[in-house]
């Protein structure tokens, strides 16, 4: 991406679905409607370990696919899972730093669109909120934080500083911008999906939609509300 994502909104209230998305997805079972259970509880961060897997297994993958030797470390750079590669050009290093999001971002829209998933099952509510979260706080990392995705010495930690390692950082930056939209717009198809969510938002009067603009590598998010 040669150019940072652009955002268009039609309404002020885009700001509250978003921390709606961010306060709603971060509710275990525990609290949500139905009387939590040891078992439910489980199951939701069940859901989340499941998606942190595929995560790093995205990584993995590319990895493999490109004959790169990775090793992995526990409890390293502030991650509970950690890896180093050995890329032999930049395309093929970048390839697999952005594997992991965009391994999430396929995996939740997998989950959205087959109507076989229950949306309601507290397993798929756990990998549901770790691939809508995690972009974002992946994002805001590292864009204010700078604790997981920084420089180091002569190389890099984090999925968003390997990206600007490898390529630069308006690349960095667009791949940034462009997860946390369609990190957004996923989560907001799924909270309408939810037995538990507001009326207000399943209502028909929102709409909120994700794509491209034309002659331009950027995405545009539009949000509309009906009084």
């Amino acid at each position: 991406m040669g150019s940072s994502p652009v955002i268009k909104t039609t309404s002020r209230h885009v700001t509250t679905l978003v921390a709606l998305i961010v306060i709603l997805l971060t509710i275990s079972p525990a609290t949500a409607a139905e009387d939590p259970t040891y078992v439910s509880v489980l199951k939701f961060y069940g859901g989340i370990v499941a998606a942190f897997s595929i995560h790093e297994g995205g990584h993995a993958l590319v990895g493999a696919m490109t004959g790169t030797d990775m090793d992995w470390e526990i409890g390293n750079y502030n991650q509970p899972l950690a890896f180093t590669e050995n890329a032999g050009n930049n395309a093929t290093g970048a390839a697999i730093n952005s594997a992991g999001l965009l391994t999430q971002a396929l995996g939740a829209e997998i989950i959205l669109r087959d109507d076989r998933v229950d949306k309601n099952d507290d397993f798929v509510r756990g990998m549901m909120a770790w691939n809508i979260l995690n972009p974002m706080l992946y994002a805001v990392d590292y864009w204010f934080i700078h604790s997981t995705n920084k420089e180091n010495d002569n190389g890099y930690q984090g999925d968003l500083q390997g990206i600007e390692f490898y390529t630069n950082e308006p690349t960095a930056q667009g791949f940034a911008i462009s997860m946390s939209l369609i990190a957004i717009y996923q989560g907001y198809r799924f909270l309408k999906t939810q037995s538990w969510t507001p009326d207000w938002l399943k209502s028909k009067s929102h709409s909120l939609s994700l794509s491209p603009l034309p002659r331009q590598r950027a995405l545009a998010v539009t949000y509309n509300y009906a009084f």
